[in-house]
């Protein structure tokens, strides 16, 4: 599987936002030709990502099973927005 199989249709991902730096968001539709729409979780805004490099695929966000763990290591992803969510949340 490639990382860009994980990008289907309610994949929750995270999205650069420049007032808080990551912002949660909702995949609307399955990757295709070099575009993946997002639906933003808090204002419902839906955006498409232009994406020619597989580096600028917005990272996956974690099961929210996984959110406010004391230990950061059980997260299934381990990158910047998850940890920081995480630290938020605790």
């Amino acid at each position: 599987m490639t990382t860009k199989e994980l990008y289907t249709k309610d994949a929750q991902v995270w999205v650069e936002n420049p007032d808080t730096v990551w912002e949660s968001a909702t995949v609307v539709a399955d990757f295709r030709s070099g575009v993946l729409i997002v639906k933003l979780d808090q204002s419902g805004e839906i955006r498409q990502i232009k994406i020619t490099d597989e580096k600028q695929m917005p990272p996956l966000r974690n099961p929210s099973l996984l959110i406010g763990q004391n230990d950061l290591t059980s997260l299934s992803y381990l990158h910047e927005p998850a940890v920081l969510h995480n630290l938020k949340v605790r």
